[in-house]
């Protein structure tokens, strides 16, 4: 085995041009490109499925109304107060799914389902094997209704807190993982398919993990 394998791979961050260490890992995984699915399922079926955890399994609507063709939604239920309600909920989720490629989104997380995407798309490609979101929102007034400055603050905090944990050394991370796609066979061999444990098993098994940027949709962010 050759020095360095088995090791976390850093994350791909894709950020704007001009900001400090805009350069990606991938270059041009977050660009614009006609999907080509490499795992195409039969005509007819769903190409990605798209785990929603939400309170009581009800996902908002205009989540269910922003999902791009061809995405199936799996919703789930999800107990809040519960400090593993959404690793339960995605775990739950992944085992219901069929698709090839699975996203897994908190459904309150106020992610805007059209940007999955952005993940889903270079997994299917083979140019990642996780591909997790990171939210980004301007300063307007619908950006602040929806993703409002001290729930950005407590995200950043999230994400330093995942940097620090050891089972994760080598992800650079800037969100908390709201969303992330990969191969269900990958994902699914994962015990507990929470945002931790999956990036816990990424780091150590080296996957090819990118982040890439995610606006928030329409609804009011309730994590």
């Amino acid at each position: 085995m050759s020095e360095g394998a088995g090791r976390a791979r850093p994350v791909a961050r894709d950020v704007p041009s001009g900001a400090v260490d805009a350069r990606p890992v991938w270059q041009g995984l977050a660009e614009p490109q006609e999907p080509t699915f490499a795992c195409s399922p039969p005509p007819g079926t769903a190409r990605v499925d798209v785990v929603l955890a939400a309170a009581g399994g009800r996902v908002p609507p205009w989540v269910l109304r922003r999902l791009p063709e061809g995405y199936r939604p799996v919703p789930v239920p999800m107990d809040a107060s519960a400090p593993d309600g959404l690793s339960s909920a995605w775990t739950v989720g992944l085992s219901r799914s069929t698709a090839p490629v699975v996203a897994l989104l908190d459904g309150l997380s106020g992610v805007d389902p059209r940007e999955l995407e952005r993940l889903a798309e270079p997994v299917a490609r083979g140019s990642a094997d996780v591909v997790v979101g990171a939210r980004r929102a301007g300063f307007g007034a619908a950006a602040l209704t929806s993703w409002p400055p001290h729930r950005r603050l407590a995200a950043r905090r999230s994400a330093r807190r995942l940097q620090r944990d050891p089972a994760l050394a080598g992800l650079r991370l800037t969100d908390a993982a709201p969303a992330l796609a990969g191969r269900r066979q990958l994902l699914g061999a994962v015990p507990v398919a929470g945002p931790h444990e999956l990036l816990a098993a990424a780091a150590g098994a080296g996957w090819r993990v990118a982040e890439v940027p995610v606006r928030c949709g329409p609804g009011v962010l309730s994590r």
